[in-house]
């Protein structure tokens, strides 16, 4: 072989050899970091959660007593509650129990197609019914609305809206709900508005009785 192959053998076989090196170290580095990243993920997805349980919260913490609960704190350090979630569909919808073992209620995904895409937004809903609050996506989170506008379903006044609304109110005034849409975004705000209220629809039942105790035992001596 001459030198010149030799050479280009030689380059070959060491480009390989680096490649190889590189594809290791990399696949630990990943293999090492990876269960931080799940754990990073699943504390933003529990303080989510609770954000849209809790919305009035000022601060949320993983309960010392047992960390399968969180606890969500008023700005004097009040507990405002303390409830874990159990997936009922992965990913998609969670049962919210409290410290005594009953359901306080439900939360749930939807992804309504709005103006730019899908927007992901959360959803807490008691055992009336009621909304107890929800979260739309942000821009870093993969919200696609236009910049100023669209993007404003992330604003608290529009959020708060939805907050101990039933699933019959949930549509904008325009459409004969209780409401405001977001000038120059009606598509955005319609998008969440009715992927809201077809959550509720949805996934509702999985909801359990809330009727009250002392009238679930008058039932039972009957």
């Amino acid at each position: 072989m001459k030198k010149g192959g030799k050479m280009k053998v030689k380059m070959v076989a060491t480009l390989t050899l680096v490649c190889v090196v590189c594809s290791l170290l990399l696949t630990k580095v990943y293999n090492a970091t990876l269960p931080k990243i799940e754990r990073d993920i699943a504390m933003k997805l529990k303080t989510n959660l609770m954000k849209v349980v809790f919305p009035h919260a000022k601060e949320y913490k993983q309960s010392t007593r047992d960390t399968s609960f969180w606890v969500a704190y008023d700005s004097s350090a009040t507990i405002l509650g303390e409830v874990k979630f159990c997936a009922i569909v992965e990913d998609t919808v969670w049962s919210i129990i409290d410290t005594t073992g009953e359901q306080y209620g439900i939360a749930f995904k939807v992804f309504p197609k709005g103006y730019g895409g899908p927007i992901e937004v959360l959803v807490g809903l008691k055992r009336d019914t009621t909304v107890t609050g929800i979260r739309t996506a942000r821009p870093a989170e993969g919200l696609k609305e236009t910049p100023g506008l669209g993007v404003k379903v992330n604003e608290p006044w529009f959020e708060g809206q939805f907050i101990g609304k039933k699933q019959e109110e949930i549509k904008l005034k325009k459409d004969g709900g209780t409401l405001d849409a977001i000038t120059a975004a009606t598509i955005s705000a319609r998008a969440v508005t009715e992927g809201v209220r077809k959550g509720v629809a949805r996934y509702k039942k999985y909801l359990k009785s809330a009727k009250p105790k002392e009238e679930s035992k008058q039932k039972e001596e009957k």
